[in-house]
């Protein structure tokens, strides 16, 4: 049977988001290229096609996904990648008065360019 409405998943991506959903998709990234054999590669095609299949492509959630995610610029593997992104999860995981900075900062930066766009929109509407 078809579904005829958006999936439970897909309103989820719909609704705002902060910084830690995106550091629970860094860390499903890095769970799910953990349980690939050892020697699988990451490249920086399957960094892009992983990031988009984790967010259905919507903004700013694949924006702020691929920005926390770091660029595969060198031959690495699939379990190697994902120790990387639990370093990057651990730099997601911030207090609301904590300075940001690097990863972290760019994220919210995206984040809260989407959330103004988002009231600017709701207000050009009324």
């Amino acid at each position: 049977m078809k579904r005829s409405g958006p999936t439970q998943q897909g309103e989820a991506l719909r609704q705002p988001i902060g910084t830690a959903e995106i550091r629970v998709l860094v860390i499903t990234a890095a769970d799910l290229l953990s349980r690939e054999h050892p020697m699988q590669r990451a490249t920086e095609a399957r960094r892009m096609v992983l990031a988009r299949k984790l967010t259905e492509g919507t903004y700013p959630q694949h924006e702020a996904l691929l920005t926390a995610m770091p660029v595969i610029e060198r031959e690495i593997t699939a379990p190697e990648y994902a120790l990387l992104l639990r370093r990057v999860a651990d730099q997601l995981d911030v207090r609301a008065d904590q300075a940001l900075h690097g990863i972290a900062l760019d994220v919210v930066r995206i984040l809260m360019d989407a959330d103004r766009d988002r009231a600017a929109a709701k207000g050009a509407r009324r």
